[in-house]
């Protein structure tokens, strides 16, 4: 994989490969019975089985990868173990991961260092993007993924992660990156602690003329039935117009996408 802009992942991966840790710094208990889950579900659930993998970032290789992955993308699970990321990277959908490259994973890099090394392996980081499969067409999968090995210094070691298909539900644009921490009891459903729009194509994060229109009016301190009114719109139109904006310009709340859009000219 060719050297790419620092802190890309292809940057990233070619560093963590120029160094050495022990193997105790990669050593995990129990992971190889969790992997083999489709042995044990074999008939008619066979086919909503997840794709698992365990991949090695100071090797660039998977150290396993289950069956389930032939389902997801028509491969056999030797194609990602004998040629490792490459595999990946080869057959990434090339817009998705330049965005993943350059953006996504320098993303979830600056998360990381805010949390305690010892504390990685209770962050779920889940995104979205389209891989090429053995049919030579692009699958829309969702990964989420857990980095349960990590260095002194934060820098994820092992990544463990499960792929789906999402080609019924999902279009490519946008891709999300949220990350959920676990919970302190098993039974305890994981809390969002971070969700953010990332765009294939620049053109994709400008507000349309209805979008801008909506927002001229929150500006002026209308309210959603206000600006309804006014549009001749259903007050669900105006909250959903305002929600698509608030992911594109990745605003939590009216007031900062009024800021945003300030800032940026945009009214």
């Amino acid at each position: 994989m060719a050297k790419n802009k620092a802190g890309s992942w292809v940057d990233y991966i070619n560093t963590m490969q120029c160094k050495t840790f022990s193997p105790e710094q990669l050593k995990v208990e129990g992971v190889d019975r969790m992997l083999n889950i489709n042995h044990h579900f074999r008939g008619v659930f066979h086919h909503t089985i997840p794709m698992l993998y365990l991949v090695d970032y100071s090797t660039g290789r998977y150290l396993t990868m289950s069956r389930s992955v032939k389902t997801i993308l028509g491969y056999e699970p030797e194609n990602f173990i004998n040629e490792g990321l490459a595999f990946t990277h080869e057959n990434y959908h090339a817009t998705d991961f330049r965005v993943f490259n350059e953006q996504i994973f320098p993303d979830r890099l600056s998360v990381l260092k805010k949390i305690p090394p010892a504390e990685h392996a209770n962050y779920i980081f889940s995104y979205n993007f389209r891989m090429r499969n053995k049919g030579k067409t692009y699958t829309n999968i969702l990964q989420r993924n857990c980095f349960i090995k990590s260095d002194d210094k934060g820098n994820p070691l092992l990544s463990l992660g499960m792929v789906i298909n999402l080609d019924h539900f999902k279009n490519e644009n946008p891709v999300i990156q949220v990350i959920e921490k676990l919970g302190s009891h098993p039974d305890e459903a994981p809390g969002t602690v971070y969700k953010k729009a990332f765009y294939l194509h620049e053109e994709d994060k400008l507000f349309t003329a209805r979008e801008k229109e909506i927002l001229l009016w929150t500006a002026e301190g209308l309210t959603s039935k206000e600006i309804a009114e006014k549009l001749f719109l259903s007050e669900n139109t105006v909250i959903n117009h305002r929600r698509n904006m608030q992911a594109k310009s990745n605003t939590r709340n009216v007031a900062e996408l009024v800021s945003f859009a300030c800032r940026q000219g945009i009214i």
